[in-house]
This record gives structure tokens, sequence and C-alpha cells, in this order.
């Protein structure tokens, strides 16, 4: 990879591991004003936001008054925040514009969220990435266009698949290679693989596990394209967490 795509893989990785960010919308109540709000997201195939929000709430009537929006996501694991990784990305917002898989995949990944349309009125928005802006630490500072971030999106044929491949064939796999992210032991058949995406896979723990309920993110070792592909993704991170098994055994 040349030095911006792997910028932007840094970045991409950064927006699948986190689930949260500030929300930044032009203020409705006070005019002239930003109004920042904290709000899980997901990073859709092609490299653009979706968030599910209220009616009610107040970023929601922002964004359908003025939908050019921001939103930023750091982190967190640096103790200085100004050494921490982060991305802003710029963007506008439109509501009802989220295909039913790309609903169903934000759903997977926050569970919670199907409460919330029978408490108030919520709507899927997506937000299209107009340009991003990338800090990889002191003094790695990058602007990426729109067209520059989707050139590097590789969306995974027949993604539900592969998931349901290594459900069914490679269970042992999945808990080879979350026991060494986790540093947990972690028992065959207790990772559930809720995504799968060029730069990585959601899983969900259950069946007792002491992080039971808990999701996460494992990241490919290179991102996924026509060159390499998702079986071999597989295999490497598999093979690579049975190497550091093996080596504190």
């Amino acid at each position: 990879m040349n030095s911006k795509t792997q910028h932007i893989h840094q970045a991409c990785l950064l927006l699948r591991t986190q689930h949260s960010g500030v929300l930044s919308t032009h203020s409705v109540s006070c005019d002239g004003f930003p109004f920042g709000s904290i709000t899980p997201f997901l990073l859709t195939e092609q490299g653009d936001i979706v968030i599910y929000a209220s009616d009610i709430a107040q970023h929601s009537r922002n964004m359908q008054t003025h939908p050019k929006v921001s939103i930023c996501i750091a982190d967190h694991q640096q103790h200085d925040s100004q050494a921490s990784g982060r991305v802003t990305l710029l963007g506008q917002a439109t509501a009802d514009e989220v295909d039913e898989a790309t609903q169903q995949q934000y759903m997977q990944l926050f569970p919670q969220a199907k409460t919330y349309a029978r408490t108030h009125d919520f709507r899927f928005y997506l937000i299209r990435t107009h340009k991003i802006r990338y800090i990889g630490g002191f003094g790695k500072i990058f602007w990426f266009s729109g067209d520059e971030w989707r050139e590097q999106m590789y969306v995974i044929d027949q993604a539900q698949g592969s998931i349901e491949h290594m459900h069914q064939d490679h269970p042992d796999a999945l808990s080879i290679i979350v026991t060494q992210k986790t540093q947990k032991p972690i028992k065959v058949g207790a990772v559930t693989m809720l995504s799968c995406f060029q730069h990585g896979f959601h899983y969900q723990l259950s069946g007792g596990q002491s992080l039971a309920d808990h999701i996460s993110f494992v990241p490919f070792l290179q991102p996924v394209n026509q060159d390499y592909d998702l079986r071999q993704a597989m295999v490497e991170i598999t093979e690579l967490a049975r190497r550091r098994q093996a080596e504190v055994a």
C-alpha cells in the first residue's frame, strides 16, 4: 500500500473499532452555534456513516434543517489525548435513505436500538462522506477527499455466506482468534460473527463467557481487495492466533 492508502486504511480501522462519536450539527434553537451530541454510528461498506435518531432529538431537528454535519471519533487509547488517533468526517445527512441490509447491520452492532422505535419515532440517517480529516498522532495529519475515501472501499461479495461458513465449519478458529484478542479463554461456539467488512469483522460473545454480550472488532492483517480475498484474510489471522497461542503454551 502507498502512504495515502495506508493512512486511509488506519482511519477506516479506527471507525470500525470505535462505536460512537461526537456528532456536530447546526443548532436550530441557538442560531449560529454548533451543537454536539454523542451518537452511535455504523461505517457502511461504501464509506458513509449511518446513525439512528429520534425525531424529538435536537440533532435530528438540526439535521433536517441544516443537513451539513460532521462526526468526530477518537480511539482514547493514549494517556495524552493529543497523541490519540482521531477522525473527523464531514458529510451531508439525509433521512430514510438507508437500505434494509445496512439497517440490519446497524441493529446487529447495536441490538439495544431495536427497542428504541417503541418509545419514540426513530429513523435512520445516511451521512454521505464529503471529506475526511485523519490524525494518527503528533504531526500525522491528513485530509482525504470523498472520492479518495470511496476509492479505497471494497464491498465483500457473499459476506453473509462467509459468516455462516465460519459458524458451521470453523468455530474453533473464531475461538482462537478472539482468545488472542481478549487474552481470555473463549469456548468454541461462544463467538458469533456479526459482520464481515473489508477491514475485519465484528463479533459478540455468549454462552456464559466472562465477556458475554461483549461486541468488538477484529482487524484483518491487511484490507481485503481484489488481490487479497476474504479466505486468505481469515486464514492469516487464524494462523497468527495459533502461533501466538503456541508461544505461551
